[in-house]
């Protein structure tokens, strides 16, 4: 299933990049330290040493790149999954446009807006490689249509 690359993927040593909305500059740095709190993840960065190092990067986005991900067998980034065909018996519903996270399970965003749960009880495959979800709906699932 996708993964968001959240606190899994949140390990010491990992080098990231602080990228901020505002327009200031990226800041490349090193996780040193990570620990869980009240469900959320505490980190130290390197060169961030004082109470006003980190008021400077509050508000920033933590990047790292695609390497340092390391998902699980049959996890995969939101991006793997954008722009694959959604089949079923040899159909394509439609083209993955996005994937949602919501609290139940994620969803497969269509495009023009259909909605597929992303649970292994409707998904049969799925291959990045051939950039096709082969899927087994029930009937009324997808709007508009009849299967």
């Amino acid at each position: 299933m996708p993964s968001t690359i959240g606190e899994d993927a949140v390990r010491k040593d990992t080098a990231v990049m602080l990228r901020f909305e505002d327009g200031r500059a990226e800041r490349t740095t090193r996780i040193t330290h990570v620990r869980a709190h009240n469900r959320r993840m505490v980190v130290r960065f390197a060169e961030i040493a004082s109470a006003n190092d980190a008021e400077e990067c509050v508000g920033a986005e933590v990047w790292t790149t695609r390497d340092n991900a390391a998902l699980a067998e049959n996890e995969f980034l939101d991006d793997d999954l954008v722009g694959c065909a959604v089949v079923q018996t040899g159909r394509t519903i439609g083209v993955v446009a996005a994937v949602r996270h919501y609290p139940a399970q994620d969803v497969l965003e269509l495009e023009g807006g259909a909605m597929v749960p992303l649970v292994r009880a409707f998904v049969r495959e799925i291959d990045v490689r051939e950039r096709v979800i082969r899927v087994e709906l029930p009937p009324g699932l997808v709007e508009g249509e009849a299967f």
